[in-house]
């Protein structure tokens, strides 16, 4: 009888890549095999979590032994697995204006999910190339868009859902969507909103929680 997969939590789901770039920086330093203590330390979550997450993982009996903790090659391959996260991911990013910018110069997740590999403006005389990587015109972007590439980040403030149908229609199946813009995508594709003002609600809600309890 086939094994019935365990479902896994979005909490955990959560802290899938958390694991994951901290252990590539580890494997980048040299460090073959850790305990959950030491990655606990790094993450700051707690380490019977850490153990108690690494259970939904696959093959997870070869993973780990005792005395000599887990190898690191093979739980950031089964991160990796389990997240669908590939080191080279491309991603585009759209709109190079001062948010765009400050996102391209932060383009440094070359342990976790891959890394810009070119972007697009409509302003032409920024075409060219900023912080190592090529800015192309977005005009052209059907013909020169990336082989390969499903995941994209959105910066513009113009004719969002026009970009957005261009998008879908060359294969990228994830948005990373900072416009604040309404616009709609089909069965399938994937967005993920960025909006730093609600982000500052959530944590002024979770302060006054916070601070409720202590009184």
């Amino acid at each position: 009888m086939m094994e019935k997969k365990q479902k896994i939590s979005r909490a955990t789901m959560a802290r899938f890549p958390i694991y994951l770039k901290a252990l590539r920086t580890m494997g980048q330093a040299g460090k073959e095999s850790f305990l959950s203590s030491e990655l606990s330390e790094v993450t700051h979550i707690q380490d019977t979590t850490i153990r108690r997450d690494f259970g939904f993982l696959p093959q997870k009996e070869t993973l780990g032994k005792r005395g000599y903790g887990y190898d690191t090659t093979h739980i950031i391959d089964a991160l990796s697995e389990v997240l669908g996260l590939g080191l080279d991911e491309p991603i585009i990013l759209l709109g190079v204006g001062n948010l765009g910018s400050a996102i391209l110069k932060y383009n440094r997740w070359k342990y976790t999910v891959g890394k810009i590999v070119c972007a697009y403006d409509r302003d032409k005389n920024i075409i060219g190339e900023r912080f190592g990587v090529e800015i192309r015109n977005i005009e052209d972007l059907e013909s020169s868009f990336p082989k390969e590439c499903k995941i994209a980040i959105l910066a513009i403030s113009e004719d969002v859902q026009s970009v957005v149908d261009r998008l879908v229609k060359l294969g990228v199946k994830g948005i990373v969507d900072f416009t604040h813009s309404h616009f709609t995508v089909p069965e399938g594709v994937e967005v993920q909103n960025v909006d730093v003002v609600v982000a500052i609600q959530e944590l002024e809600l979770k302060m006054k929680a916070k601070a409720n309890e202590e009184e």
